[in-house]
């Protein structure tokens, strides 16, 4: 697989170095650091996210580099670790770390405590899935029992002068969260929203239309920060997102493509790939 490993939008930012050819690391600005891995098709985002004696890594990646290794290099302070939902991508490193904090629900709860299913996460790890350039090309997937902490919608993370709420956002996955600075107005969407094809497999489409409701209508002036592809999107996109969430809902317009159970949508704003029906 052959892409443009760095994408246009890192071009304003500072690289910040590390020791990993696997990740690149950029200053986003806010005392936010992006742990981006971009050879491998999912191209995810993690984040350490920092205050003055604390920070939090937001995910711990596909688990294809050494998450717990970059974060040290990067921070060499307290932090903790909390993740955004349950999908292989984004708990890749977990077992490195003393604790992750997760969200209250049975999907994320599996998740950290039993393996996931080899017809799942072995396509994932293919020669195919990695960019012809990629330092690493290939990783096998081995579970690890971690250490977790539960936490709830409402959570607040106190870092000391930043804070983080965490708000509920079902529809890409169930167990999805987003954290919510109101101060500075941040809102990392975890997958609920990033610049790709949005995926909705699970039988969540009626709650993903109620969660981009309240995205648009609590959240239209905050700068997004996104989970994979690139870091930052204006939260001004949301009100059009609901609007192509709604026509679908209502059956008023038709996927441009279908391919087995799955069917695509596609407006000027974004595209959406869901379970048919």
């Amino acid at each position: 697989m052959d892409w443009e490993n760095v994408r246009e939008q890192y071009q304003q930012f500072k690289e910040v170095k590390q020791s990993q050819p696997w990740f690149k690391v950029y200053d986003i600005g806010h005392d936010i650091l992006a742990i981006y891995e971009p050879y491998h098709f999912q191209e995810v985002i993690s984040y350490l996210i920092k205050d003055e004696e604390k920070a939090l890594l937001w995910d711990t990646g596909l688990g294809v580099g050494d998450m717990k290794k970059c974060v040290e290099e990067l921070w060499d302070k307290e932090y903790i670790v909390v993740n955004s939902h349950h999908h292989f991508d984004h708990i890749g490193d977990n077992w490195q770390f003393d604790k992750v904090y997760v969200f209250d629900h049975p999907d994320m709860i599996k998740a950290v405590s039993e393996p996931l299913a080899d017809s799942y996460v072995l396509p994932q790890f293919t020669d195919d899935q990695f960019a012809d350039n990629a330092p690493i090309r290939t990783h096998t997937y081995e579970f690890r029992p971690i250490r977790y902490e539960l936490f709830t919608e409402g959570k607040v993370f106190d870092l000391g002068r930043r804070r983080f709420r965490v708000i509920h956002t079902p529809g890409h996955a169930k167990d999805a969260i987003m954290l919510v600075n109101e101060e500075e107005k941040l809102l990392f969407t975890g997958d609920t929203y990033y610049p790709a094809p949005l995926y909705c497999f699970e039988d969540t489409f009626d709650e993903y239309v109620a969660t981009m409701k309240y995205l648009s209508e609590e959240f239209g002036d905050y700068q997004l920060i996104t989970s994979h592809n690139e870091p930052y999107r204006p939260g001004s996109i949301f009100p059009s997102i609901y609007q192509g969430f709604l026509k679908i809902q209502n059956k008023e317009i038709c996927p441009v493509k279908e391919f087995g159970e799955r069917e695509m949508y596609e407006f000027e704003t974004f595209s959406l790939i869901k379970k048919k029906g």
